[in-house]
């Protein structure tokens, strides 16, 4: 169902509709995977199995293309990431009273995004022009669609110290879409440094920082306190996660495949939900990832918590009323 007729079906929230200025989510990365991707009609019965875990908040994530050797960044050409089908989603989790992060970001030719540099001015500047038409494309799409929160850039990291650029790309899209913003920082030295966070409405990290083996978080609430204390925002983790492997704590982003190990990785989880869940600051979680394939369970190593012990805990903290 395209747009249009979601908002004449009574589904999608007209475009003056109010937006919530701050809102606990409960959350998960709903990422599109073979075959179908995006596809309402194939997504909605994991939608609908997702509500049943207490989640009320997903964060949809399509993806630019970008080249670590030549500025430039490449948008809307994925069968699996349209964004009529993103739109129709949206509208089908707003019918089901989910919330939506729209979270586009880009996948970098050549490695992680957080290496893309450009040291060399004129190249930096055709990047930012390069990365204004993604941003622009999608915070036009957040609007129409009525996305309950934008996110106009995840780990970036050596980029995001130019801050008047970002300066200027978030006055940009607060232009064309009304509602909360947020940026989705690496953990560690980006998140630490960011110094614009006081142009967004959330401080917005992806929390992948390693624990120690007794899960001890006392380390990694101060780092977080620190920022959110100097900026007065507040802050949710647009992502987070730990692989199903042996001892995910030690390097959460890690899937080098090794013996796997479910309970260490429902463990993190719950250490995360103890130390976090009830900061008068904090303002929720999507963990990484569910797929729209539906893809996990007990043999799969990656970070999915779909149909792992983990996602029991999801479960258990996500009904709690501790918020």
């Amino acid at each position: 169902m395209l747009a249009s007729a979601a908002l004449a079906a009574g589904i999608l929230k007209p475009a003056d509709a109010p937006y919530p200025k701050l809102f606990f989510q409960r959350g998960v990365n709903f990422t599109a995977e073979e075959p179908a991707g995006y596809n309402p009609q194939s997504a909605l019965q994991l939608l609908d199995r997702l509500k049943s875990y207490a989640v009320d908040s997903i964060a949809l994530v399509p993806y630019g293309f970008a080249d670590s050797r030549e500025p430039t960044v490449r948008f809307g050409g994925s069968s699996m990431e349209r964004t009529e089908d993103i739109e129709a989603l949206t509208a089908l989790a707003h019918q089901r009273g989910m919330k939506v992060l729209l979270k586009p970001q880009l996948w970098t030719r050549g490695g992680f995004p957080g290496n893309l540099e450009f040291a060399d001015p004129p190249r930096r500047a055709r990047w930012f022009a390069e990365y204004r038409k993604f941003l622009e494309y999608y915070a036009t799409a957040a609007a129409r669609m009525h996305a309950d929160l934008f996110s106009v850039g995840v780990e970036l990291g050596k980029m995001t110290p130019y801050e008047a650029d970002w300066r200027a790309l978030i006055a940009r899209a607060r232009e064309l879409y009304p509602g909360p913003l947020v940026y989705s920082a690496t953990q560690g030295p980006e998140f630490e440094t960011i110094r614009f966070w006081d142009a967004l409405d959330y401080i917005g990290l992806n929390e992948y920082y390693p624990l120690p083996d007794d899960l001890s978080t006392a380390t990694l609430v101060r780092t977080v306190e620190a920022v959110q204390k100097k900026f007065a925002r507040p802050v949710i983790f647009t992502e987070a996660g730990f692989s199903n492997h042996a001892h995910p704590n030690r390097a959460p982003w890690d899937e080098t495949p090794r013996a796997l190990a479910p309970a260490d990785q429902a463990r993190c989880y719950e250490a995360v939900f103890k130390a976090f869940y009830a900061k008068p600051w904090f303002q929720g979680v999507y963990w990484w990832k569910v797929g729209t394939d539906g893809f996990g369970g007990s043999a799969d190593g990656s970070h999915t918590p779909w149909g792992k012990p983990a996602m029991d805990v999801v479960r258990r903290w996500y009904q709690s009323r501790q918020r």
